[in-house]
């Protein structure tokens, strides 16, 4: 299963597109279908795009950042964080 078939406003939000995450990023992909509803799912995005001191990555496409981020607002607008 992927990103935009699991996720309805993910893929509203793809439209006819494919996830890039889906495509290229598979263990990126499944990890977060695993985390998904879950409060570990924006500790790992945030764990994705920080890079820790030390830690030489090359980073995402803007495509997949884009990605990231409005998977980010899906999470937080169907799954709330109870602080």
């Amino acid at each position: 299963m992927t990103l935009k078939s699991t996720i309805g406003e993910f893929a509203v939000f793809l439209g006819n597109r494919e996830s890039v995450l889906d495509k290229d990023y598979a263990r990126v992909a499944d990890q977060i279908k695993l985390l998904w509803g879950y409060a570990e799912f924006p500790l790992y995005l945030k764990k994705l795009l920080v890079t820790e001191k030390g830690r030489d990555r090359a980073g995402f496409p803007f495509e997949v950042i884009q990605e990231l981020d409005k998977l980010r607002e899906i999470h937080e607008r169907r799954f709330p964080s109870k602080n």
